[in-house]
């Protein structure tokens, strides 16, 4: 979807949904934006080794096409004082789509919260839309965003907010069942 509206996909380089999300943005063959992928450091490591998942696995995943770097631990405890790659996330995108997550994907929303004061705006203008079952998210976090159970939904909804922030976008999206 990302993909199709002429965007770039923005994500915190790693595995699991960061990794689903960027496989799906680069399988449109004809698409316009990049996968970009802000890549934490190693949380207890030097400051350049890239972190990596509880495989094993370094970041960035291979489906990112541009990797930013960073100094920066995945997610910090005290957020509020304390920088991580989740502030880059956070502070860049124009909008943002969370899918149900884990820890990183929680943090990020309340990041999201508290920097964008999305709960102050209409709910035709917050960025930050939640994809997928209601109960995938917390009770807060549906009170203050978005939330869509379907794709079609956060589209029209992205469409809507990104237009208004002044971008042109891709017309003519459609969307297509994939098997798996």
């Amino acid at each position: 979807m990302v993909a199709r509206l002429g965007a770039h996909l923005l994500t915190g380089a790693g595995y699991g949904v960061m990794e689903a999300a960027a496989q799906g943005f680069v399988a449109v063959a004809e698409r316009v934006g990049l996968s970009i992928g802000i890549v934490p450091r190693e949380p207890e490591g030097p400051l350049d080794q890239p972190n990596h998942d509880l495989d094993g696995r370094l970041y960035p995943n291979p489906l990112v096409e541009i990797a930013i770097y960073t100094p920066l631990p995945p997610r910090a405890e005290d957020w509020q004082s304390t920088p991580s790659r989740n502030h880059v996330n956070i502070f860049t995108a124009d909008a943002f789509i969370a899918l149900p997550g884990n820890a990183g994907t929680k943090n990020e929303l309340d990041m999201a919260a508290f920097y964008r004061d999305e709960a102050a705006k209409s709910r035709q203008e917050r960025r930050t839309v939640l994809l997928g079952p209601a109960q995938e998210f917390t009770p807060a976090h549906r009170q203050r965003f978005v939330h869509v159970e379907n794709l079609a939904d956060a589209e029209q909804h992205l469409r809507r907010v990104l237009t208004g922030r002044g971008y042109t976008l891709a017309r003519g999206t459609r969307h297509e069942r994939v098997a798996g």
